[in-house]
C-alpha cells in the first residue's frame, strides 16, 4: 500500500472537514519510500484543508513522500541515554521501524503493517505524544479479522479514519491496551520521571507514536529542550515509531527542524 500517490476526491477521511465550503475539495495523500531523516522533505500537493478559528481556509501542503526508515538501540550516543532509562522498555530484537508522513490518522495502517512484520504484538503499549489526544469515536470500526488484510486496513484507514479519531480504532481491535498522553507539560514531566525512575515490570511491545505539533509555538510555554530530551531517550526503545508532521497544526519548516533534532 502507499507504493503510489492518489487524491481523496469525496468527503471521506480528512477531506470530510467542510466539504461542501471548499471551493475545490481534494487532497493528496504521498506515496511511501524507504530512506534516511534527510529524505523527508516538503512537497508542493495539498494534503488537508479546512478553515482556521477566523474562518479563514487553510490549504495545506504536507510531504512529498512518507518515508519508512529504521533506527537501533545503537542509533543515539549510548552516553546521551542514562543506564537506568535504558531498561524502561527491552530493546527489539531487530531495528525498529520509523514511520514518517504528514496526517497523523496514516499511523493506524502503519501499525498493523508493523504488526503484520512482527514488529509489533496485540496488548501493545502507546506513548501517544500530541497537543491533541485523537481519541474521537470513528463512524465505524475494523473488525479483529480484517485488521489482518492490508487492503481493507488501507481502505479503513483513507476513509473512515481522520486526524482525530485512529487511536480508538486501534484500541478496538485489540492493538493498543495501554496508552500514555503526553499532551501537556504536567504529563511529559511524569514521563521524565517514569524513565528516571525506571518502569517496573516494563512491556516489551511499545510505539512511540510522535506528532511535530507538539512543538508548535502555543506549545513553547513547555521547554522544547526537555521534550527532544525525552523523546531521544525513549527512541532507543521503541519496538516501532510514527511520527506525523500535521501541517494543518504547525508550519512544517518548524516541524522538520524538531524532526531532526530528535533523531540526527
Amino acid at each position: 500500500m502507499y507504493q503510489k500517490p492518489f487524491l481523496i476526491t469525496k468527503p471521506v477521511s480528512n477531506n470530510a472537514f467542510n466539504f461542501d465550503k471548499r471551493p475545490n475539495p481534494q487532497i493528496y495523500v504521498p506515496a511511501i519510500k524507504e530512506g534516511a531523516i534527510n529524505d523527508v522533505k516538503l512537497g508542493n500537493e495539498i494534503v488537508f484543508e479546512d478553515f482556521d478559528d477566523q474562518e479563514k481556509l487553510n490549504s495545506c501542503k504536507g510531504l512529498e513522500n512518507f518515508i519508512k526508515t529504521f533506527v537501533s538501540g545503537s542509533s543515539l550516543n549510548s552516553e546521551d541515554i542514562p543506564a537506568r532509562t535504558k531498561c524502561l522498555f527491552p530493546p527489539p530484537t531487530e531495528r525498529a521501524p520509523i514511520y514518517i508522513f504528514d496526517n497523523h490518522n496514516h499511523a493506524f495502517y502503519f501499525w498493523l503493517e508493523g504488526r503484520k512484520e512482527g514488529f509489533l504484538q496485540d496488548g501493545a503499549t502507546l506513548i501517544h505524544v500530541d497537543q491533541h489526544k485523537d481519541n474521537r469515536i470513528p463512524e465505524s470500526f475494523l473488525t479483529k479479522e480484517d485488521s489482518t488484510n492490508l487492503e481493507k486496513v488501507f481502505t479503513y484507514t483513507n476513509t473512515v479514519l481522520n486526524v482525530g479519531n485512529f487511536i480508538p480504532a486501534a484500541e478496538h481491535i485489540g492493538l493498543i491496551k495501554e496508552i500514555i498522553f503526553v499532551n501537556s507539560e504536567t504529563s511529559l514531566l511524569e514521563l521524565a520521571q517514569k524513565i528516571n525512575s525506571a518502569f517496573q515490570n516494563p512491556a516489551p511491545n511499545m510505539i512511540l507514536d510522535i506528532d511535530l505539533d507538539y512543538f508548535a509555538p502555543e506549545f513553547d510555554y513547555i521547554d522544547n529542550k526537555l521534550k527532544v530530551e525525552v523523546l531521544r531517550r525513549l527512541v532507543p526503545q521503541a519496538s516501532l515509531i510514527t511520527v506525523a508532521t500535521s501541517p494543518f497544526f504547525i508550519d512544517q519548516t518548524l516541524a522538520l527542524k524538531y524532526l531532526h533534532q530528535i533523531f540526527d
